[in-house]
């Protein structure tokens, strides 16, 4: 920065790009404002816009677009100046109209040998780009084909991939992949990567035949990274690709060097990242990768205030660093400071996605979570009707689709219910449907494993099983009629006639606002879901049976300071007169290995994962499950067992309690959040699970005693 402020404007500028590059946007945003923009030419202006609205500067960048529009057909474009100023215009703050008109008044002297270069396909793209993040009802293959004769021939039409499988149009992606190949083999990245992400990897039936000198490359290493899970040979290429990528790194340039270590970060690797970059010092504090990486690292080793300083001074040079907001967000919740990422939202926007603009994006996940720490319940609930999922249904829809809308009276009417967010979710939402049912003729999607539960426990209800997940993982189903992810994972063709008949159409976290906005009543306890009887489990005789759960299904990144370790309840295991159950539904060996070591029996008649028919009836039979919240946990409430939360992290004490205002679970029934009214954390994670277990250890001796005469300490 102090090159910067006294060089001259040319070097001025190379040190801002410099900074750009690395997406250190505000210094590289505060570099610009010492240069008179207005002298530059329309390439470097170009530049310096784009980048004013990739930190706060969003309205000097659009006060500076607007002579360059207002003169658009003054000049012609060089195919440079028309691809930069396209990106610019579609950055900007304008409202979506404008750009869009800008963008054709762009395109339309185009003509002649460059109508079908790859300008114009790349202007086209970002049209499509603009219609569809403002919801409407475009056609993909509109934009693939153009006046082409033969799209399939180009390269640089790879963009198009996912957006044609997501519109239904997976076999006219895989022939442009095929035909790329043909052409290119894999001797091309860019066709290498494009292949990769194509269902799944498919068309790389040996993966032996990527390139060596592409494993080490970032984009190729989070490819593998995502694949590695489908069997031994992508195991070895995800090796492999570290392997190189460890090797190749101290060759690196610093902007290579950056991109891997942002990937190590978005994809969790950060053994890997402290193995390459062990400390900060003697690095620049322009790679964002290691600050952010050791941020994390310190957010998981409980340095709080270290990481909070670490991930702010990220996130203010690069706003739209996501997994760096994600990570502050659970550490300003274990500080005393009384600031939130909201406050910094409030400063520094979201970069690019913002427009360069200050200010909390309305439904964002970073204010949605912080009023749940707050115990804002209902506004926490309602700011989220901005996802885009909800309003395409709105636009289709209209006044038939309620988005966190009040149900209405209409006594006898049709409702559509759509099952949304985890199964846990879906099983805590199907305490409202009793109520729902004398309101309204019900018709409801759930996950299929839930189907006869459902029908046995909501009789008046109709369910239609979507099998939207499996194993745990989204699964949506492309076939043309939704492309955003939520919907074509939530609302299949079967659901069609459905929604065409109802008379109103909502789903599962709207019965939770409304429970909040209290149009539908809150029970604290009762049963709601009916176990099958052919499937019950004989109860215990006179000892406890206590079932534990310490994960959910998905327990990766910053979701760990959440969950347990199985030995973390050793301190519950020597009370007496209680047997130990586990019903976690996703266990490793070693995890299995300590449950038999330490007298945790296991349920081996029943697939806890996919046999929900046969764990209710495991949990319906015990006296209490303790643990977090995920699957077990919210089906053993939902039939009656109690619950006990524990609430040794700020998630799962705060967002239960209504900020910490009673023990009472606020979402799920017979549940209550354990831990001490004094629990404080900005303490150390294990420190707040010692005094946790221990408030959990002496209440469940008590319990042991007042259950069972004459047993206990």
């Amino acid at each position: 920065m102090d090159k910067a402020t006294s060089a001259q404007p040319g070097a001025a500028l190379a040190i801002a790009r410099h900074m750009a590059r690395l997406r250190n946007f505000r210094t590289a945003s505060q570099i610009l404002s010492r240069v008179d923009l207005d002298e530059l030419g329309l390439i470097d202006q170009c530049f310096a816009g784009i980048t004013l609205l990739s930190a706060q500067d969003g309205l000097l960048a659009d006060q500076l677009l607007a002579p360059r529009l207002a003169a658009l057909e003054d000049r012609a474009h060089g195919r440079a100046e028309a691809a930069r100023l396209g990106e610019w215009i579609q950055l900007s703050g304008l409202r979506t109209t404008d750009k869009l008109h800008a963008l054709g008044r762009l395109m339309a002297p185009l003509s002649g040998p460059q109508a079908n270069g790859s300008t114009i396909r790349g202007l086209r793209f970002r049209e499509f780009r603009l219609r569809q993040g403002a919801l409407e009802k475009v056609d993909v293959l509109e934009y693939f084909q153009g006046d082409e004769e033969d799209p399939f021939q180009w390269k640089d039409n790879l963009r198009y991939v996912g957006d044609l499988v997501t519109h239904g149009h997976a076999e006219t992606a895989r022939t442009l992949l095929e035909r790329q190949i043909a052409r290119h083999g894999f001797r091309d990245r860019a066709v290498v990567e494009a292949s990769l992400r194509f269902d799944s990897g498919s068309l790389v039936q040996d993966l032996q035949v990527i390139p060596e000198a592409f494993h080490g490359i970032p984009g190729v290493l989070a490819l593998a990274h995502d694949l590695r899970s489908h069997g031994p040979a992508h195991e070895d290429f995800f090796d492999a690709c570290q392997a190189a990528a460890r090797k190749g790194y101290g060759a690196m340039d610093v902007y290579s060097k950056d991109s891997l270590l942002r990937v190590l970060t978005v994809k969790d690797l950060l053994s890997d990242l402290d193995t390459l970059v062990p400390h900060l010092s003697g690095l620049p504090d322009t790679m964002l990768g290691a600050r952010c990486g050791h941020g994390l690292i310190a957010m998981v080793e409980g340095s709080n205030r270290d990481a909070a300083e670490l991930l702010r001074s990220v996130l203010v040079e690069d706003p739209n660093y996501t997994i760096a907001a994600t990570g502050l967000r659970f550490v300003q919740a274990r500080l005393d400071d009384g600031v939130t990422v909201i406050d910094l939202r409030n400063q520094i926007g979201y970069g690019s996605a913002s427009a360069g603009r200050p200010g909390i994006r309305l439904g964002d996940r970073d204010q949605a979570t912080t009023l749940l720490l707050q115990g804002h319940y209902l506004k926490s609930w309602s700011v989220r009707r901005t996802g885009p999922h909800w309003r395409t249904l709105k636009r289709d829809l209209g006044s038939r689709f309620l988005n966190y809308e009040a149900l209405p009276e209409d006594p006898g009417s049709s409702l559509f219910l759509i099952a949304d967010d985890g199964v846990g979710d879906e099983i805590r939402t199907a305490q409202y449907l009793g109520e729902l049912a004398e309101r309204y003729r019900v018709t409801a999607s759930c996950d299929p494993r839930l189907l006869t539960l459902l029908e046995r426990s909501f009789p008046s209800v109709e369910f239609i099983g979507v099998p939207r997940r499996v194993r745990g993982v989204l699964n949506p189903v492309y076939d043309g009629r939704y492309s955003d992810f939520l919907l074509a994972s939530h609302l299949t063709a079967a659901c069609d006639p459905y929604v065409a008949a109802a008379d109103h159409v909502t789903f599962g976290q709207n019965l939770t606002f409304n429970r909040f906005a209290g149009v539908l009543p809150r029970e604290d306890t009762g049963a709601y879901l009916v176990p099958d009887l052919a499937r019950e489990v004989a109860t215990p005789g006179d000892r406890l049976k206590v079932g534990l759960v310490w994960k959910s299904h998905f327990s990766s990144g910053s979701r760990r300071m959440m969950y347990l370790g199985v030995e973390q309840f050793e301190p519950l295991l020597g009370v007496d007169g209680v047997d130990f159950w586990s019903v976690q539904h996703t266990i490793d060996p070693a995890e299995s290995a300590y449950c038999v070591e330490h007298g945790i029996r296991q349920i081996e008649d029943v697939d806890l994962f996919d046999d929900f028919e046969g764990l209710a009836g495991h949990l319906a039979s015990m006296d209490l499950i303790i643990g977090i919240s995920t699957v077990p946990m919210e089906l053993a409430a939902a039939v009656g067992t109690p619950a006990w939360l524990l609430g040794f992290s700020p998630e799962n004490y705060y967002y239960r309690t209504g900020g910490g205002a009673t023990s009472i679970d606020q979402l799920s029934r017979n549940s209550t959040v354990v831990a001490p009214p004094w629990i404080d954390f900005t303490a150390p994670y294990q420190d707040c699970v010692d005094l946790v277990m221990a408030d959990c250890r002496d209440r469940l001796v008590r319990l042991v005693r007042a259950s069972r005469p004459g047993r206990g300490e």
